[in-house]
């Protein structure tokens, strides 16, 4: 059975100004579609980590890389399996549906080495790097699944915003993007999609790599590092 949206939910997306979420939504009320994805664990590394490691403090970064971990729960176990379906499921539509970017350009590896050794670098794969918008250019992607109650905020929630935005700053610079779209996806019903553009920053991508720079000679050395001892990260929020 097709899955209807309502009448105007096309026009809703143009309104706000979105660049992407329309497009998928409308393929979405074309009909059902055969479509597949392959899950595959991720291989653990000796680098930091844009989606987790921009805004701990650098005493965070050598706490977590120089104690034992604990392993998730049963329940973040779950919440992350929605969110890799959500991935996958737009991943297809914009490659297969849409045509706005190849499968070479999904789940893309991006890495930056400043120094030798353990920690002397960062790696991360962005979700689409470039997505090609008709009639609106080229644009890093990174899809965030959201719990109703954050989705409805008017804005990012505040407990993610400065994290997500440190995220995509750092594709930016991988990836040689300008512009960024933060795809947020309602994990609750009716499962509406909403935007956030960001524009690269090379303030806040260079403040980052300080930090990381300064957490991985105190990893490597041994140098248990100032508890109190903050880098600013200047942040500046979507546009508008």
């Amino acid at each position: 059975m097709a899955i209807r949206l309502k009448k105007d939910t096309f026009v809703r997306n143009l309104v706000k100004n979105h660049k992407l979420a329309g497009h998928i939504d409308k393929s979405i009320g074309e009909g059902e579609f055969n479509w597949h994805a392959e899950f595959k664990v991720k291989q653990g590394d000796d680098g930091f980590h844009p989606s987790s490691d921009c805004t701990p403090s650098v005493f965070n970064l050598f706490r977590s890389r120089t104690t034992d971990s604990k392993g998730i729960s049963t329940g973040l176990s779950k919440a992350f399996q929605v969110g890799h379906f959500w991935h996958a499921y737009i991943q297809w539509i914009v490659v297969e549906r849409l045509g706005y970017a190849s499968w070479d350009e999904i789940e893309v590896r991006g890495q930056r080495r400043w120094a030798d050794g353990p920690y002397g670098w960062a790696t991360g794969s962005a979700d689409i790097a470039p997505c090609h918008i008709p009639s609106a250019g080229d644009y890093l992607i990174d899809i965030k699944t959201m719990r109703a109650p954050d989705f409805k905020q008017q804005g990012l929630p505040s407990w993610c915003a400065e994290k997500y935005e440190c995220q995509v700053n750092i594709y930016m610079d991988w990836f040689d993007l300008d512009e960024a779209i933060i795809l947020c996806v309602c994990k609750d019903s009716p499962h509406e999609f909403k935007e956030f553009r960001f524009e690269r920053n090379p303030e806040l991508v260079e403040a980052i790599y300080s930090k990381w720079r300064l957490a991985g000679d105190c990893i490597q050395t041994g140098t248990v590092p100032d508890e109190t001892y903050t880098i600013p990260l200047p942040t500046v929020g979507p546009r508008l």
